[in-house]
């Protein structure tokens, strides 16, 4: 078995098989089409590291500053982009008339985090990429190609920048040869274990790293996991039962789509480090599946409901005749019989029905606007295609919820950030919209690239990008970090008035547009602490991003 593969299983889809193509939209079963017979693979090899403190090295020489191409699933991107071009946006049924006041959540740390001017390093590419996770002590923030740690109660720096294959420092494997991007890193609240992924493309694995300790400069479990397809825009969400990762797969020369993928790792195993921890993986038979994001579980005081199967969401689609939807997937693992996994909902089968919208830039474009710009050229990507990261995942014990964003055009013009809490009852995976909105300011800017979380208290916390043309008198708005919230006092569906972290200084200029990729507000802990990043630029120039990490808190979260 050569090294880049998993030993193949083609997946069973149970009830019945059929085609999918837009053609057959309106034709697609009622019933959830469900995928049995699962890839089942222990990690090609894996071993414990020294200490990260002990291991890590200066950045390597500069290389050659690229433009890391967007892949986008395109079955998804014709149906949503070309079916119904004269749509309008005044069909959004969210939209948020009411001001309310500024956000209650304010700023605690406010740092410069990597990127320009960070230390010694040197931006080698766009997007950023820019992620974070908080653990007890400590705050990690990877960005494309490198990570630094912070001290959580300062912000101060404590190591790095690194460059992100330092995890795998004395592996032997592709995973210590190859930085190529794509990072996450994530904190197992329940087991206080960092966990940091990236993958590799021209040799097909997922590299996974798991610490021994709290502490993210320790010693870490390392795991390579083999994948059958080009693995495009990971993400992963950490459960009690595993750890989930999905995958947009593409051929081998990232050319073209050929499905989503899901895996489930043991989690158990990995925490102890074997090697025999298992991945077990479905790569859905039709590209009608995109861009899934696995639930990531805040709530580490109330787990889910025991033996409930993971939640994925994605496939995000305005077409009719069953348009204005958020697809749901289900994933049922027991890693004692791994080979018994299913995968549930594919082909767009378990639809969640939401406020009529239309995706930003039409999905398939850049097309916001910054200053210093010319009209049309260096517009800036908004990834409207997709959900963006993360799912984030809380047990009320009475209720479950779900919150979620992306980013929606609107009736102004702009681009704006709708966003969801999807509940369900306790013991349930049936979810329902509970309230949901589109946050659009009428002041001409845009605002995308988010990212959403709950507290303990069932605050919400929407952190973004805003930009905006040239107005008629000079003043603009440079691409910059923002936030907003509610309580859970606020009127359902509806945002308090955002402030900012950073305003940006600067355009980007001639990098094909590429921005964000994603970003990342992660919740600490203590179920009250959120944190984000993102990233803006001080002057504009070309390749010279920075970024922030930041957290901020509502008063009344105890």
């Amino acid at each position: 078995m050569q090294a880049n593969q998993m030993t193949r299983a083609a997946p069973v889809l149970c009830l019945f098989s059929f085609v999918f193509s837009p053609s057959a939209w309106a034709d697609r079963p009622a019933q959830p089409e469900v995928l049995t017979n699962p890839e089942v693979n222990e990690a090609l090899h894996a071993d414990v590291s020294a200490p990260l403190r002990e291991m890590a090295t200066p950045p390597r020489a500069d290389t050659p500053r690229r433009v890391i191409p967007i892949r986008r699933p395109k079955l998804q991107q014709t149906m949503n982009a070309a079916a119904v071009p004269s749509q309008a946006a005044s069909d959004d049924g969210a939209l948020q008339t009411a001001i309310l006041p500024t956000v209650l959540a304010v700023p605690g740390v406010n740092v410069l985090g990597v990127g320009n001017g960070f230390g010694s390093y040197k931006v080698q590419g766009a997007p950023s990429d820019a992620n974070l996770a908080v653990g007890d002590t400590q705050v990690v923030q990877w960005v494309n190609l490198q990570y630094a740690v912070f001290d959580k109660s300062s912000g101060a720096v404590l190591a790095g920048p690194f460059d992100g294959n330092n995890f795998w420092k004395g592996f032997g494997n592709i995973c210590e040869t190859a930085n190529q991007g794509d990072p996450i890193i994530q904190f197992d609240k329940l087991a206080h274990r960092w966990v940091a992924s990236q993958g590799t493309f021209n040799v097909r694995v997922t590299c996974i790293a798991v610490s021994t300790t709290p502490d993210a400069l320790g010693t870490y479990y390392r795991f390579a996991y083999g994948q059958n397809s080009f693995p495009d825009y990971p993400k992963f969400g950490i459960q009690p039962n595993g750890y989930f990762q999905s995958i947009n797969s593409f051929t081998n020369d990232g050319s073209r789509y050929v499905g989503a993928t899901v895996c489930a790792y043991d989690r158990v195993g990995m925490l102890a480090g074997r090697k025999s921890a298992k991945q077990v993986c479905f790569t859905t038979p039709t590209t009608f599946d995109d861009s899934l994001l696995p639930a990531d579980l805040d709530s580490a005081d109330v787990l889910p409901p025991s033996g409930q199967p993971e939640v994925f969401l994605g496939s995000i689609d305005n077409t009719p005749p069953n348009g204005n939807v958020i697809y749901k997937y289900l994933f049922d693992i027991d890693f004692a019989r791994p080979r018994n996994a299913t995968f549930t909902g594919i082909g767009g089968t378990m639809p969640i029905p939401v406020a009529n919208f239309q995706l930003a830039c039409g999905g398939d474009r850049a097309c916001i606007p910054q200053p210093d710009a010319e009209p049309g050229t260096d517009t800036l990507d908004s990834l409207g295609d997709r959900l963006m990261y993360r799912l984030a995942y809380r047990n009320f014990s009475d209720h479950q919820s779900w919150v979620v964003s992306h980013s929606v055009n609107t009736p102004t013009g702009q681009v704006g950030e709708r966003w969801y809490e999807f509940r369900a009852p306790k013991n349930s995976t049936v979810l329902t919209v509970y309230q949901q909105g589109t946050y659009a300011p009428p002041d001409g800017d845009h605002r995308w690239m988010g990212s959403i979380a709950m507290d303990k208290a069932g605050n919400i916390a929407l952190g973004y990008s805003v930009s905006g043309p040239v107005r008629p008198g000079g003043s603009s708005t440079f691409p910059s970090i923002r936030y907003t919230g509610r309580t859970s006092l606020d009127p359902l569906g509806a945002m308090e008035t955002e402030s900012f972290l950073i305003n940006g200084t600067g355009s980007q200029l001639k990098c094909g547009g590429r921005w964000g990729d994603y970003t990342s507000m992660a919740i600490d802990a203590d179920g009250c602490t959120f944190w984000y990043t993102n990233q803006y630029y001080l002057t504009t120039s070309t390749f010279n991003w920075s970024t922030r990490v930041a957290s901020i808190r509502f008063p009344d979260c105890q």
